[in-house]
């Protein structure tokens, strides 16, 4: 098989864009569906987070955090 290391990573940094997407999609998703409204700024907070760990943490605390000003509080800390 014909390795191309340049479409290699393109590919890769595809599935990264694509997998810190979903991740900030489902973190909103969670906040939508426990709280209704999540404020624009929330929002644009949570699509500037790049890091995957970070990331997954959040939706952890998305789903179990006890109100949006919790949220707001780690994602102000990052």
């Amino acid at each position: 098989m014909l390795e191309i290391p340049l479409l290699d990573e393109i590919v890769m940094e595809r599935t990264r864009e694509t997998a810190r997407e979903t991740a900030q999609q489902d973190i909103i998703t969670v906040l939508e569906a426990r709280f209704d409204v999540v404020p624009g700024d929330l929002v644009e907070g949570i699509e500037s987070i790049d890091d995957h760990a970070q990331l997954r943490g959040l939706v952890r605390l998305a789903a179990s955090c006890p109100d949006l000003a919790a949220f707001r509080d780690a994602v102000l800390e990052k």
